[in-house]
């Protein structure tokens, strides 16, 4: 069966009956661009896919629920017991800790596997280049209306942020754009997605914490997770999805582990709190924190004792496949656009059309906003 969740799904198109895609629902996006990545899935030599998912859910209801808060994330630790941290202060994002993702794309095996092999839409952007602003406007005289456009251009490369990720009010927001006068690159979404590859390492015994609220609507698709250090094949060495979400459904929040010898041959385990409806999810912060301790993986939301997902090294699969997750990572933060994870329903009305998301009354609700992001290493 099609089944499965989370990213890297490229090999599980066999399931979409074959060409049709089953039936494209009215929001599911279906543009020749559309058309263009998902083809190149299908022609991908993957159709004998031995992948396992296996999901558990757990029903949150918690006593801080019966109280209407803005954020429900679990109080902040003492500064001085964390490895680090990040607040996200100020308008600029550190370029000792953060560097930008770009294209549509990534390169396997000397092919490139477009939509981030899930059949995304967004083209991820960077902080533009001085030097691309006359190469792309093709303008030589730089005065009047093109000046304040080329200062606009530089400021952005000077704080680090673009018209997809900058940072207001103590937070970080990330915002995909739907423009389809003015395709980027030819993508009529852009978005951001960033990373502290090679920057900054994140291992176990610790926990993680971010305190985060996702964006509203059909076809977003937030995410915080991690990817390992060493350079392996995906996914021999693991993946961990600390949170992502789909901006349809109002009252889940999933994590997940992938691991395995190839992506035809591997496994996702899956766990999913679900929020009473009356709680809003969707419309307040809240917190998820990986406890990683070796062989031991667990997640927990907001302020809660207990683990609404927990994995160790004893589970079943791991004797089909190594425990990959005693190791060091790096931190992932986006937003994608339609693909696998939410069957590639796409509403474009859902989206912000310009940085300023003038088209919508509440544009914070269009954005995926994080306030903060504690690391704290744990004794042995």
């Amino acid at each position: 069966g099609c089944g499965g969740t989370g990213r890297h799904a490229w090999l599980r198109t066999k399931c979409r009956k074959a060409w049709g895609f089953d039936s494209l629902h009215p929001y599911q996006y279906y543009s020749f661009m559309n058309y263009r990545i998902l083809l190149s899935l299908l022609i991908i030599p993957s159709l004998l896919s031995e992948n396992k998912t296996i999901e558990v859910r757990k029903i949150i209801n918690s006593d801080d629920f019966a109280q209407e808060k803005n954020s429900y994330c679990k109080n902040r630790s003492d500064p001085s017991i964390l490895t680090w941290f990040e607040d996200f202060n100020g308008d600029s994002l550190s370029k000792d800790n953060w560097q930008y993702s770009v294209s549509n794309g990534f390169s396997y095996n000397g092919q490139y596997i477009s939509g981030w092999g899930n059949g995304e839409l967004q083209y991820y952007t960077k902080p533009q280049r001085n030097t691309r602003f006359n190469e792309h406007h093709h303008i030589d005289d730089v005065s009047g209306e093109n000046l304040i456009l080329k200062e606009k251009i530089e400021n952005e490369k000077i704080k680090n942020v673009t018209n997809n990720l900058f940072l207001e009010d103590g937070y970080l927001k990330i915002q995909p754009i739907y423009n389809k006068k003015k395709p980027y690159f030819g993508f009529s979404y852009t978005s951001a997605r960033i990373n502290t590859k090679s920057l900054k390492s994140f291992t176990y015994p610790s926990k993680i914490t971010i305190c985060f609220k996702v964006p509203k609507g059909i076809g977003f698709w937030p995410a915080f997770w991690l990817m390992p250090d060493k350079d392996v094949q995906w996914p021999q060495g693991g993946e961990i999805d600390i949170i992502e979400h789909r901006g349809r459904i109002s009252n889940i929040a999933s994590s997940a582990l992938h691991f395995g010898k190839t992506p035809t041959n591997k496994s996702t385990l899956v766990g999913e709190a679900l929020i009473p409806r009356k709680v809003r999810f969707i419309d307040k912060f809240h917190s998820i924190t990986l406890k990683w301790l070796e062989d031991e993986i667990s997640f927990y939301l907001d302020n809660e004792s207990e683990p609404y997902f927990r994995i160790d090294s004893n589970h079943p699969e791991f004797k089909k496949f190594s425990y990959p997750f005693n190791s060091t990572y790096y931190m992932i933060i986006n937003v994608a656009v339609g693909g696998i994870y939410d069957d590639y329903w796409v509403d474009y009305d859902a989206f912000c059309k310009n940085r300023l998301c003038t088209n919508k009354e509440n544009p914070d609700q269009q954005r995926f906003i994080v306030d903060w992001i504690e690391y704290e290493l744990l004794g042995e």
